[in-house]
């Protein structure tokens, strides 16, 4: 008989019981001599994938700090706000009409013109790997007056003034496309400028003729750590000031005065190749019959998530009305061969890996794993060399609406549609919610028919944990995950 599936209850967060600190050694991280400068130092996550290309996942390097800008932003519903543009209105064609915002300067000194943000979207819709949130679209671009643009799209795009608030259609200078690389090094909009960048991190300095609120710091510098234990052992030795993702295990190894604790529209999911060994549904609903998310919210999470309700957890409130849904019957695995990868980023992610491995090998799966850095396993992960991933993707960071992730992360086209999944239904389901009247209820009803495919199975909706020192004010805490230094923030 086939499986119903519906929205389990929200568990109660638990006290995050002591754990000891494995950090590896800080020394050789930081330059000496941070702590007690006044200059803040930020350690980041990632590592860069593409030479800081706001095409790539880079992007939200620039992003959160403070350097790049895009032509509008998202307000907390999600709905589009001003930005390097003040205006913006549909034409009856479909098409886009945005008007800049007046005294723009780059940090080279030149300034903001509709050719000049014509420019950066062309190069973004032409670039060898399209960013996600445009994938397909045929974005164009072209000025009509010196600070007035139409954006368009092969068939009109009702969500395309959120789409351009997405870090990856940043607009940066004419200068930033002469070569082949795209160079945000001197040429973006943002409080902060880039001063130097190596391969280590890089030191930022305030933008003198920035056109808002002018920063707080005169320069801070950001450093690449993407050790989690080595991120929280520079906090706790003070050669570190912010640091992202702490992580979930070590959070007891931190003051709470220290932490900074928000919902984010992040969820640990595990996606299923649909072609390969994966390809029988029925073996697929065994995967999802097996697999038990309790172990990894209460214990590998410290408390810090909730359990599965669907794709979209409770930091988007309209998301609680899931819709229930059929899995075929399990299949007996008898055995099957599969490869299970997740990355290294996030702490979290490879001790949910261990316990996924012996939930499927006690089902009767044969499992292989496969851990690595994320820059190194994206391109097998979107070429579909493992039959299981485990992620955790942010379901609203391209765009900030939920539409995107559904078709870039489940179409035949999606841009990163690591699952491989092709159904004619979710094609047909995604692609109405771009024009429902009621967006929110047709998401949903998208959403019922991906879970029921068995291409994901949800494991945890992360909470967005951030790392502060004493003396430091006013970072933000971004349940889109686009900001962490701003203009507001000071170091005392």
């Amino acid at each position: 008989m086939p499986q119903r599936r519906t929205p389990l209850t929200r568990r109660t967060l638990l006290t995050a019981a002591p754990l000891g600190l494995t950090a590896a050694a800080v020394a050789g991280c930081f330059a000496p001599g941070e702590s007690g400068t006044g200059t803040l130092v930020l350690a980041n996550a990632l590592t860069p994938a593409a030479g800081l290309s706001p095409h790539s996942e880079d992007a939200f390097l620039l992003a959160r700090w403070s350097v790049a800008e895009t032509l509008l932003a998202l307000d907390d519903d999600g709905l589009p706000s001003a930005l390097l543009a003040t205006d913006w209105a549909q034409a009856e064609d479909g098409s886009w009409d945005l008007t800049l915002r007046e005294g723009v300067r780059f940090h080279d000194g030149t300034l903001l013109d509709a050719a000049a943000a014509a420019a950066a979207l062309t190069a973004a819709a032409n670039a060898a790997a399209v960013p996600r949130v445009v994938d397909g679209l045929g974005l164009t671009a072209e000025p009509t007056g010196a600070l007035t643009l139409r954006v368009a799209t092969a068939a009109p795009d009702p969500v395309l003034p959120q789409r351009l608030s997405s870090p990856q259609l940043a607009i940066l200078a004419p200068a930033a496309y002469t070569g082949d690389a795209v160079d945000p090094v001197g040429h973006a909009t943002g409080p902060y400028a880039i001063a130097a960048s190596t391969t280590t991190g890089v030191e930022l300095e305030r933008h003198d003729d920035y056109w808002g609120e002018r920063a707080a710091m005169a320069s801070y510098r950001a450093d690449y750590v993407p050790d989690a234990a080595t991120r929280v052992a520079a906090l706790r030795s003070g050669e570190a000031h912010v640091i992202e993702a702490v992580p979930y295990a070590q959070i007891a190894n931190l003051d709470d005065a220290r932490l900074q604790d928000a919902p984010t529209g992040r969820t640990v999911s595990l996606y299923l190749n649909t072609e390969g060994p994966l390809a029988d549904p029925a073996l697929r609903a065994a995967v999802a019959a097996a697999v038990d998310p309790a172990p990894i919210v209460d214990d590998i999470y410290e408390g810090r998530a909730d359990a599965p309700e669907g794709l979209f957890g409770p930091a988007l409130a309209w998301a609680a009305d899931h819709r229930p849904y059929d899995l075929p019957a399990p299949a007996d695995p008898g055995g099957t061969a599969v490869t299970l990868a997740t990355y290294t980023n996030r702490a979290e992610l490879p001790e949910a890996l261990t316990v996924i491995a012996a939930q499927l090998e006690a089902a009767g799966f044969t499992v292989a794993t496969e851990v690595r850095e994320y820059n190194d396993i994206e391109p097998d992960m979107l070429a579909g060399a493992f039959d299981l991933v485990l992620m955790s993707r942010s379901v609203v960071q391209d765009s900030g609406d939920a539409y995107t992730y559904l078709d870039s992360d489940f179409t035949g086209d999606g841009g990163f549609n690591v699952a491989r999944l092709a159904d004619p239904a979710v094609d047909a389901a995604v692609a109405a919610v771009a024009t429902a009247p009621d967006r929110q209820a047709a998401v949903l009803d998208a959403e019922a028919l991906v879970l029921a495919t068995v291409a994901v199975v949800p494991i945890a909706h992360e909470r967005l944990v951030t790392g502060v020192a004493p003396g430091v004010t006013d970072v933000a805490s971004d349940p889109r995950e686009r900001r962490i230094i701003t203009a507001a923030t000071a170091i005392g």
